[in-house]
This record gives structure tokens, C-alpha cells and sequence, in this order.
């Protein structure tokens, strides 16, 4: 039964992407408002997906979320594909750094593109320019949100950050927001086909600002960032 609900689960979100999401694209893109785009995302999972599958979205530190305020980087940890559906109801409008294997597939990959998504590849010497494209997109009102940690965790407890993200911080000076998203491996697993309903947890932490880590190396502001992060997770409070 599980099975199923995960199969509905993910075919609902690419009907989704055809029904509303193609058109709500060129509208979007007609008018100028590209930025916008993800809007549309916000709404089918607060309003039809989550309600379909009885996931429900609780936000700590919401007072830490950017008002009136666009073009920073979201840094979060990574458990489910889940992760990326919470985001933009938690926090709104937001592209992805996402690997470049997903751009071959047919429509998604133009949607993909549509939205302001960034393509990285497996090998670094593939990735040069990366952050130029990145700032080019933070000046243009994009949020950007990316997981260092490279891949899903398999049982929950966060891997080590890579570079990527705070050597380009470093470089191109942008707010950091990092987040923690807990509980979304447990309703969405990496490693069963299923989806189980229940609360997820999303906790904000204060907006660190470029003047903030202008001064550390690359090294320690990834580290911080990871801590930070990981402080959040049930089983680090355990501890």
C-alpha cells in the first residue's frame, strides 16, 4: 500500500509540473516576472499535494525568513526528495543547485532551466563559472538553495558539507540562510518506496550575513554552517 501511495505521490507531483506548473511558466515569462515563477510550487503542495498525503509542515524561526528581501542562499541538510517540496512553502520563492543528470529529462529539464535552477556536475573541472552564474541569479531577486552534503543521508544523521557553496560564498559575498529540515527521510525515505503522512519540522536559523564571515576561511565557515545546522536534528539534542 506504501508503494502505491509513493508511486501517486510522485506522478501527482509530475502532473502537477504539466498541468499547472508549463503554464504558469510562460506566464510568468511573458510577463517578465521570472523570479516568480516558483509561486506556482507553493501552491500545489501547500494546497493540494501536502493535503493529499496528510504531510503537514511546522516552521521554527520563521521570523529569521528574509522580508521583503531576495537574492541570499539557502544551505539546509538533505534526507528526501521531500526536502526540496517543503521549501517553497516554508519560505517562498526558491531555484536549486541540482545535479546536472536532471536536465536530460525530457520537459523537466526545461522547467528546470525556467525556474532558475543551476546545474553541477560530478566532476569540479566541469563547474567552472558556477559562481558567477549564481551571483548573476541573486541579482536578478532569485533565492537560491542548495545541500552541501551532495547526496541523500541513508539513515538520518547529516554528512560532511562540501566545499562548493562556501568557496563561492566567498568569492561572491552573499547571505547565507541556513536551515534545517527535520523528519522528511521519515515520511519520504531514500531507501523504501514509500510515503508515510505526519509533520515535518523546518527550522529557520538567523540570516548570516557576508560582512558575518568575511573574515573566516572558507574551511571554518563550512564547518560552522554544518554545526549550526545539524545542532536542529533530534538526535544531535540527544546527545
Amino acid at each position: 500500500m506504501r508503494a502505491i501511495l509513493a508511486t501517486f505521490y510522485y506522478l501527482s507531483v509530475v502532473a502537477g509540473m504539466l498541468i499547472l506548473g508549463v503554464p504558469f511558466i510562460l506566464y510568468k515569462s511573458i510577463i517578465g516576472k521570472k523570479n516568480e515563477i516558483t509561486q506556482v510550487c507553493t501552491f500545489f503542495f501547500t494546497h493540494i499535494q501536502f493535503k493529499l498525503f496528510g504531510i503537514k509542515l511546522s516552521v521554527e524561526g520563521q521570523e529569521n525568513i528574509p522580508q521583503g528581501k531576495n537574492g541570499f542562499v539557502i544551505v539546509a541538510n538533505h534526507q528526501s526528495f521531500l526536502d526540496i517540496n517543503v521549501l517553497w512553502p516554508a519560505i517562498g520563492n526558491i531555484a536549486f543547485i541540482a545535479k546536472a543528470s536532471l536536465w536530460k529529462a525530457p520537459v523537466f529539464g526545461w522547467v528546470l532551466n525556467s525556474i532558475g535552477c543551476i546545474p553541477v556536475n560530478k566532476n569540479p573541472r566541469d563547474n567552472g563559472g558556477m559562481g558567477k552564474i549564481l551571483a548573476d541569479r541573486l541579482s536578478k531577486g532569485y533565492n537560491i538553495a542548495v545541500f552541501p552534503e551532495g547526496h541523500r543521508t541513508a539513515d538520518g544523521h547529516m554528512l560532511k558539507f562540501q566545499n562548493g557553496i562556501f568557496r563561492m560564498a566567498k568569492e561572491h559575498h552573499f547571505d547565507i540562510l541556513p536551515i534545517t529540515l527535520v523528519n522528511t527521510g521519515e515520511h519520504l525515505p531514500k531507501v523504501k518506496w514509500a510515503v508515510y503522512g505526519g509533520e515535518v519540522k523546518i527550522v529557520v536559523h538567523p540570516l548570516v550575513k557576508a560582512e558575518d564571515y568575511a573574515d573566516k576561511p572558507m574551511g571554518e565557515l563550512r564547518d560552522e554552517m554544518h554545526d549550526l545546522i545539524e545542532s536542529a536534528m533530534p538526535y544531535a539534542k540527544e546527545a
